[in-house]
């Protein structure tokens, strides 16, 4: 396959709309144009220095300008969200000691001492997607592009496609869909418009929008408003990732699919591997919602045991581990360690699952989601898949001996009996709390660290 560096050949393109927003819109020609002009704005005020900087990034046409500049001009950029509280800002600052702040058409300079910055540095994006991470994954163009090129190997995307940016692009799912698409010289709709507006609908029937990417709590959204009865004759395909979405809804996404003739593709991956490490085909969603299939191109998932060892029987659980050219050069948290790298390309992701017979994976947890219950552990996530399965909107919490089951529905007493079935524990066991809203975090998913916050101090 013919792939173009993204990040230094966009002017090949020509005249195909790059950027598309509710006011503007910029070709590729144009874009490329723009991003010289900003390099050599920023030169003249940085003259030698190569600068550390801190891009404050919303889904708009300058911000993408910012971003290829920084890409292009080989800037090594914090990527934040244009919405982090300044406090956020000011605390990153004092971390990492940056050279330049970047907003919008704003460009403040804060040093001018040279730091120590590894050849090979292009990004670093905050792990949780929460603008107040004190730890940063930091990748490497090699990481950007690896990535990129795995992903177009199994998406769709044609030339003349047009994607909804439904992700911020200081989410690296967000940041993946401006890449996968630049780098084939399709076109990128920019909207502040959201799925409760009547504006989003017409903007998906009259924009002609060829693919949508979302996390589950967009999906669910979505599905909310009876998504699967629109007819939408441009859309081809979706994307889901950034979380187990319920397999009830997958198997709706999925009969939606095919009965308009479109494809679902189910994704797996974290910032660590930059953005992708794995996803289902989409002639395999419907038998295996559940699933989050096998590896990316070039890539390779594995399951190990406790003790690290790689395990080779089917269904039995351990980590998954994954390996590939996509894997963060390694994480940071000041400047000092900015300077050098020892990327192994091997990342323990965390999570925990197990194969099937086939080959396919499938998550069922989180390492660090785990408590124990009356000595028995306990994975918060399964708890919380198995309610949602069962109907129930809900979010689970908690500390060893103390399982928190939170929900918005009214419905406290039918889910905690359930509960208490399901899990075959005593009542005492289970405390449940409601709540009018599920803090999100700016990328979409829960945020499980403010949810455990609200708890009353008895909870």
């Amino acid at each position: 396959m013919s792939f173009p560096l993204f990040n230094r050949s966009l002017d090949q393109f020509g005249a195909n709309p790059a950027l598309i927003s509710d006011a503007d819109s910029i070709t590729y020609a144009g874009l490329q144009k723009r991003v010289d002009q900003r390099i050599n704005e920023w030169q003249l005020r940085v003259g030698s220095l190569r600068p550390l900087v801190i891009l404050r990034m919303a889904n708009t046409i300058n911000s993408v300008v910012n971003y290829l500049a920084c890409l292009q001009a080989h800037y090594p950029c914090i990527v934040v969200n244009s919405n982090a509280r300044d406090e956020v800002v000011a605390a990153i600052v004092q971390q990492f000691s940056p050279n330049v702040l970047i907003e919008e058409g704003s460009f403040r300079l804060l040093s001018q001492q040279q730091l120590n910055l590894a050849a090979e540095l292009g990004i670093l994006l905050s792990t949780s997607g929460s603008t107040g991470s004190q730890q940063f994954v930091a990748l490497s163009m090699q990481n950007l592009i690896a990535n990129t090129r795995s992903i177009l190997a199994y998406l769709p995307i044609e030339n003349n496609d047009v994607t909804l940016a439904s992700l911020p692009f200081s989410y690296s799912y967000g940041l993946s869909v401006l890449h996968t698409h630049l780098a084939m010289g399709a076109g990128v709709r920019l909207t502040d418009l959201t799925v409760m507006d009547k504006g989003f609908w017409t903007l998906l029937k009259e924009a002609n929008i060829a693919s949508l990417n979302g996390v589950p709590s967009w999906y669910e959204m979505l599905l909310r408003l009876r998504f699967e009865r629109k007819v939408l004759p441009d859309l081809r395909y979706l994307t889901q990732a950034g979380g187990k979405l319920a397999e009830s809804m997958v198997v709706k996404l999925a009969d939606y699919a095919d009965h308009h003739n479109k494809q679902l593709f189910v994704m797996y991956g974290q910032t660590e591997a930059t953005a992708r490490m794995a996803y289902l085909p989409a002639d395999k969603v419907a038998a295996k919602p559940g699933s989050i299939g096998q590896a990316i191109p070039n890539g390779q998932l594995a399951i190990i045991n406790e003790v690290g060892e790689s395990i080779h029987n089917a269904r039995e659980i351990g980590e998954l581990v994954y390996q590939g050219p996509n894997v963060m050069l390694g994480y940071v948290n000041n400047h000092e360690g900015l300077a050098s790298f020892s990327p192994s390309h091997t990342l323990r992701t965390g999570d925990i699952g197990y194969f099937d017979e086939e080959g396919d994976f499938f998550i069922t947890g989180r390492l660090k989601r785990i408590i124990k219950l009356f000595g028995e552990r306990c994975s918060l996530d399964e708890v919380e898949f198995a309610l949602m399965q069962s109907g129930f909107d809900v979010r689970c919490v908690g500390k060893d001996d103390e399982l928190v089951i939170c929900c918005t529905s009214g419905q406290c007493d039918a889910i905690k009996q359930y509960a208490i079935q399901l899990l075959r524990v005593p009542p005492k066991a289970i405390t449940m709390h409601e709540v009018k809203e599920w803090p999100l975090l700016t990328n979409g998913k829960t945020d499980y660290t403010a949810l455990y916050d609200q708890l009353p101090v008895n909870a």
